[in-house]
């Protein structure tokens, strides 16, 4: 070891320098591949995995806000169809029909004189049955004016039709008429789903 150490001091300076030299080179180099290079590649696949972690975070934070707004939308269409069944109710509930009528009339003044509910009918490619209620009340135009338009605002839906007024009569000051139409009311019939076997049945 001293002979080395002998060579390295009595050699010439370029030599010396040289040796240096190529000693940093080494440790440069074994710094490099042994050190950075590892600390480059793990942090180059930590930025990978953070990158991905942020892709998954971004594609599940839009299925949220997707999933978000379709149970908005979901919310929406069952308070369209509840307020649509309001309008279009599944039962007949033609009692309950009779009882708003017959209170509407009397508010508007009327007398009622006959109500009477007709058959339903459903027509072949209709989702609706129509239920023909037949009434005949009296009370002067206005009254009757007021009731017709009280009807037309119910939230069950009721056409009116075949309007008639006759029979003008003086009574307490009033000129009374008797009016006959028919009230047309709706209900929602559920359409049953072809069978294809049926068909299949048929034509054997």
């Amino acid at each position: 070891m001293d002979k080395y150490l002998d060579r390295i001091v009595k050699a010439p300076p370029a030599v010396k320098f040289g040796g240096l030299a190529a000693l940093v080179v080494l440790m440069t180099a074994a710094n490099f591949f042994f050190v950075i290079q590892p600390l480059e590649l793990e942090m180059e696949s930590q930025v990978a995995a953070q990158r991905k972690l942020d892709l998954e975070l971004a594609e599940k934070s839009e299925i949220a806000q997707n999933l978000n707004e379709r149970r908005r939308e979901m919310d929406v269409l069952e308070q369209k169809l509840a307020e649509a069944l309001t309008e279009l109710p599944e039962n007949k509930d033609v009692e309950e029909l009779l009882a708003q009528l017959n209170d509407i009339g009397k508010k508007a003044g009327l007398e009622i004189a006959r109500v009477e509910p007709g058959p339903e009918t459903v027509g072949g490619n209709d989702f609706f049955a129509r239920i023909p209620i037949k009434m005949v009340v009296s009370g002067n135009y206005h009254e009757i004016a007021m009731f017709l338009q009280e009807v037309s605002t119910m939230r069950r839906i009721v056409n009116v039709n075949n309007i008639k007024l006759d029979g003008a009569k003086l009574k307490n000051e009033k000129v009374m008429l008797n009016s006959s139409f028919l009230a047309t009311t709706f209900r929602f019939v559920a359409t049953k789903p072809v069978d294809p076997k049926a068909g299949s049945k048929k034509k054997k």
